[in-house]
């Protein structure tokens, strides 16, 4: 990208005068030299702030009295852009902005608005060909956010509280936001993420989040399924008593599908296909003592469980209790230490005023028992953790025996509801019309719920792309072409720092985008960071030979 700066221009608040250029040679480096205090030190701010910079740095008095606009025409590849921003007056800045694009602009007399700071980072961002995508979609972190022609002001501008920093490496690093913003975006500067890589990232976060809801809809589908097939094992019982059903042995071993299906047969059948066999009538009455019975063991379970559990949170309660009691004792028998304190030592007696005429033998009861006291709240400051594990595995069991009685007693709920009708007609083929009849509402029914196969199907979909995704977005990858970026902007400061005032020209340097600081490697084999390198000659040969090896990479 070509985005160089051709001119700085400033606009007089006193329209007898007219603005001020400061014209820069293309292509070359640009020394501005000066006494103290003619404003060399304002021309990095003033560049900042037409640059859409979130405050202004611009220094008050002098300057800021002057000036109404302050403005620089850039030189991109084949046009120029004219930036100005209106001086904020009391404010900390202003949104107001004037831009205006051609292949020679003309710089008005007095700037008049006719854009913002916002529209102007969108243009900048746009022109830096900079993606639109997140660093990381799904999160709501700004300091993940897209990277953005702002954030690349780091590698642009070394002013005085930077460049001969220890702390500090880059432009506005010193800061939290824009230090954790620096680095995350860091990949992406060096090319290691490409826009491409971003698109990717982003729909694998779309598609966990979709393969994510779609698996909790099965959950809950297939939870479902799991207390219907208790009521569907109840209509094909009924239905092989009636001789609607072949005798199936495993009835409760089919699958929830295959359950569906065999009562969607059912529906089709005619009172008249019924067939009343004595060995059909026997297995019903069979199957309803075998649930009675299984009824009660666990009935018998849980009783036994529920006093188990109710003793257990009575003396849960009780070493709560204990512990306090014991707390409020040791709280009142304190005193004694303080008591004992004084009769350790030379005192009067804090109640009856005399010297060294304590009740010694008192004391050291109140001593002892006060010891003891805090032994024993010592023992009852925590429940065992074996306790505690027990406690979990009673409720745990309680829970999953409820669950068991439940689903028993709904089978035997629905297998005596549909028998109950009276003695003359319960084998009639009008009560088995009927019963068929309840059997087609309840198969269509069931029937939507058959929808866990077509989710079960979307769901290896998802998993099937994000296989494909994860296997282009390679992190390993990734890692390698920032390792491979770092090496090659190492080498630029290396050929570079021997034309500086530094004390160690000759010693390999490493890059350390986590922490946005210089590694300096010596003989000895030891890695010194920036800031335990001593003289400030070295920490500006290292700032400028770092920011020149970014320009050249």
């Amino acid at each position: 990208m070509n985005f160089q700066i051709k001119k700085l221009i400033l606009w007089p608040k006193n329209t007898d005068y007219k603005f001020k250029e400061i014209e820069f040679e293309l292509g070359a480096i640009n020394i501005i030299t000066g006494a103290s205090r003619t404003g060399k030190s304002a021309i990095i701010p003033i560049i900042d702030y037409c640059l859409a910079s979130g405050s202004c740095y611009i220094p008050v008095k002098t300057i800021r009295n002057a000036c109404s606009w302050f403005g620089i025409v850039i030189q991109t590849e084949n046009t120029q852009i004219l930036l100005a921003r209106r001086e904020p007056g009391l404010q900390k800045s202003t949104t107001d902005m004037y831009i205006e694009e051609g292949t020679n602009v003309i710089i008005p007399e007095v700037p008049i608005k006719n854009s913002t700071t916002e529209a102007t980072k969108k243009r900048l961002d746009e022109l830096a060909a900079l993606s639109f995508l997140e660093m990381e979609s799904d999160s709501k972190n700004n300091y993940y956010g897209r990277p953005s022609f702002r954030d690349l002001m780091a590698f642009c501008f070394q002013p005085q509280n930077i460049v001969a920093n220890s702390n500090t490496l880059f432009y506005k690093a010193d800061t939290t936001e824009h230090r954790t913003k620096l680095i995350n975006i860091f990949p992406y500067i060096l090319g290691a993420v490409t826009p491409d890589i971003l698109a990717k990232r982003q729909e694998i976060n779309e598609l966990v989040k979709e393969l994510k809801r779609k698996e909790r809809e099965l959950l809950k589908l297939q939870d479902v399924s799991e207390k219907w097939k208790i009521e569907i094992s109840g209509w094909l019982a009924a239905a092989e008593e009636f001789g609607l059903l072949t005798n199936t042995d495993n009835l409760d071993e089919l699958s929830f599908e295959e359950q569906i299906e065999i009562l969607s047969s059912l529906a089709n059948k005619k009172a008249f296909d019924s067939i009343i066999l004595k060995n059909n009538i026997e297995e019903s009455s069979k199957e309803i003592v075998s649930l009675r019975k299984e009824e009660n063991g666990i009935s018998f379970k849980l009783s036994s469980l529920k006093r188990r559990y109710t003793e257990m949170t009575q003396l849960m309660e009780s070493i709560n209790d204990y512990r306090e009691s014991l707390t409020i004792q040791v709280e009142r028998l304190n005193i004694s230490k303080w008591l004992k304190s004084l009769a350790d030592g030379e005192h009067n007696c804090p109640i009856c005023g005399k010297s060294n005429d304590y009740p010694q033998q008192q004391l050291k009861i109140f001593y002892k028992n006060l010891e003891k006291l805090e032994e024993e709240t010592g023992y009852t400051s925590r429940i065992p953790a074996a306790f505690e594990r027990e406690y979990e595995n009673v409720r745990s069991e309680i829970q999953k025996l409820t669950e068991q009685l439940v689903a028993i007693q709904k089978r035997i709920e629905i297998q005596s509801r549909i028998r109950n009708s009276s003695e003359e007609e319960k084998y009639t083929l009008e009560n088995i019309a009927r019963f068929l009849g309840q059997v087609q509402y309840a198969s269509e029914t069931f029937e939507k719920l058959g929808v866990n196969s077509e989710l079960k199907a979307e769901i290896e979909t998802l998993n099937d792309r994000l296989r494909d995704l994860r296997s282009q977005v390679n992190e390993n990858t990734i890692l390698k072409r920032i390792n491979t970026a770092l090496r090659t902007i190492e080498v630029y400061v290396i050929k570079l720092i021997p034309f500086l005032d530094s004390e160690r020209p000759n010693d390999p340097i490493k890059i350390d985008y986590g922490n946005l600081t210089v590694i300096v490697s010596g003989k000895d084999g030891r890695d010194d960071y920036l800031w335990e390198i001593g003289s400030g000659s070295n920490w500006l040969s290292y700032h400028i030979s770092v920011t020149l090896g970014f320009h050249l990479f």
